[in-house]
């Protein structure tokens, strides 16, 4: 072999470059900020000042991506090219400690002394780490996110990991939903300041027009009341999500019908004209018309499905064409104006709007009182509130204490009622009460009580005819932090609602 194909055979390939550098960890108080460095403090819009999320993160995992330094004209401290930010937030750190009597973690630096003297070299370098690096997009954060919550850790890493990300731990464990997102789903998310758990409740109601609006709107307005609850928040979420199943059950109940031939019409609230539900028309004899008998021997046999129970209403659309005959039409008797019908549908609406009111808020309420039961001790309000259920006397007695729920009891308690005895050792609850010390014994009487006012008071017509009972219950709940939905507040005086301070926190 000769000497030159010996020499060629020892270099390096031309396309590899070594620049000259070393890594070092040194003190933050030690570097200045390079007179080059592309980012520039200005009076607004400054993005050299490391935001909260940064500091955490050196706080508790040190600054993981070296520096880029190189020597200052004239000597002494070295000039930082790349990670200002950085550096901020070590020093903020680093100050902390200081206070605190704790010693400090030093910066690791990339040192190039081959940068000394030129500052173009420095600037364009500078201008380079800027303009390349582009942040993760918030998808891939979630999802990264979602990895980790799904990998086997205990609590206490999977809490120092989130505290080192900026996270709360409920958060990671919620990344996995909210994961379900499109990029454009959850940058419309972030648009409107929602954090993980609140995208996780996004993403569980997604697919219903407007949930997003219609969630920003209960967060603003839970801002709006300053007191850092989410009542709100709550109720949006629920009702969101009962609208999402009606959704689901409606396109259940047309596909099946769709399935076996029948065709599904748009649901009528007032029947007029030629479509009318089979239990309005008779056959020629004045008999009534059977469903199976009509699906088969009718051209025009449908169905409507009823906007609240999904339920189908089968119905010929064309009555007349067909010779069936109307059992009774209060257009030709008389016996109802246009305005009476007109106020019977509107009512008909009214009705099923507030049934679905009334129950997505029953959901919302049931945690609360869950978390009421489980609060360290009792308002003086929550007592004086049971001990008058539980002393009163006469029918009202007999009436709301002989029924109670046994299952909305347990619920409450967050226990199981069948694992807790049978009526043959003392009842449902005998276990739990022997092993429930005096300071917590309230707990158990809250929960019957709660269990009594829900079951026997709080029924689904309940809203129709509110009672005092009703109003005093709604009234303690509110003053004991829960926010009421709106049907809940048009029931209440003002005056009754959140008057008064929760005694715990939940």
């Amino acid at each position: 072999m000769s000497t030159t194909a010996k020499k060629t055979e020892r270099r390096a390939p031309a396309t590899v470059r070594r620049d000259i550098g070393r890594l070092e960890y040194l003190d933050p108080h030690e570097l200045t900020i390079d007179p080059f460095n592309h980012r520039k403090k200005r009076e607004s819009g400054d993005r050299t000042e490391p935001d909260g999320a940064l500091i955490a993160s050196v706080r508790a995992a040190g600054v993981q991506v070296p520096l880029l330094v190189r020597p200052q004209a004239g000597g002494g401290r070295l000039g930082v090219i790349w990670g200002q930010r950085r550096l901020g937030a070590a020093l903020a750190v680093a100050a902390e400690a200081k206070r605190e009597r704790k010693p400090y973690a030093l910066v690791p630096c990339l040192v190039r002394e081959d940068l000394a003297g030129a500052d173009d070299d420095a600037l364009v370098a500078s201008m380079l780490e800027n303009t390349q690096r582009t942040a993760a997009g918030r998808q891939d954060d979630v999802e990264a996110l979602a990895q980790l919550a799904l990998m086997d850790l205990s609590d206490a890493r999977r809490t120092a990991h989130a505290r080192t990300l900026g996270y709360r731990p409920a958060e990671i464990r919620a990344a996995n939903k909210a994961a379900s997102l499109g990029e454009e789903e959850l940058d419309e998310a972030a648009a409107y300041e929602l954090d993980l758990l609140e995208i996780a409740d996004y993403a569980d109601v997604a697919a219903v027009p407007g949930a997003l609006h219609r969630l920003s709107q209960a967060k603003k307005a839970d801002r709006g009341e300053g007191k850092g609850g989410r009542g709100h928040w709550a109720h949006a979420v629920e009702s969101l999500r009962q609208e999402r199943d009606v959704r689901a059950k409606r396109a259940a109940a047309q596909a099946e019908l769709t399935a076996v031939g029948v065709s599904v019409v748009a649901y009528q609230f007032s029947w007029r004209g030629e479509a009318r539900p089979l239990t309005d028309l008779r056959t020629p004899l004045g008999n009534p018309l059977a469903v199976e008998r009509h699906a088969a021997d009718c051209p025009g046999h449908a169905a409507a499905l009823h906007p609240e129970t999904c339920a189908p209403v089968f119905l010929c659309t064309a009555w007349q064409r067909n010779g069936h005959q109307l059992e009774r039409d209060d257009e030709q008797d008389g016996t109802a104006s246009r305005a009476d019908r007109a106020a019977r549908v509107a009512e008909h609406r009214r009705v099923i709007a507030h049934n679905r009111a009334w129950r997505a808020a029953r959901e919302v309420r049931h945690r609360f009182i869950t978390e009421l039961c489980a609060r360290k001790t009792a308002s003086d309000a929550a007592w004086v509130f049971v001990l008058s259920l539980i002393t009163g006397c006469g029918d009202e007695y007999a009436r709301y204490v002989r029924r109670p729920r046994t299952e909305l009891v347990a619920r409450f308690l967050g226990a199981s009622e069948r694992a807790e005895g049978d009526a043959g050792t003392g009842g449902p609850f005998a276990g739990l009460i022997a092993r429930t010390g005096r300071a917590r014994r309230w707990r158990l009487l809250l929960a019957h009580a709660a269990a009594v006012m829900e079951n026997e008071v709080m029924h689904d017509r309940a809203w129709r005819h509110p009672g005092a009972d009703l109003r005093a219950w709604l009234a303690l709940l509110a003053a004991e932090g829960y926010t009421l939905s709106e049907i809940e507040r048009g029931l209440v005086p003002a005056n009754d609602s959140g008057s008064r301070e929760p005694a715990g926190g939940s």
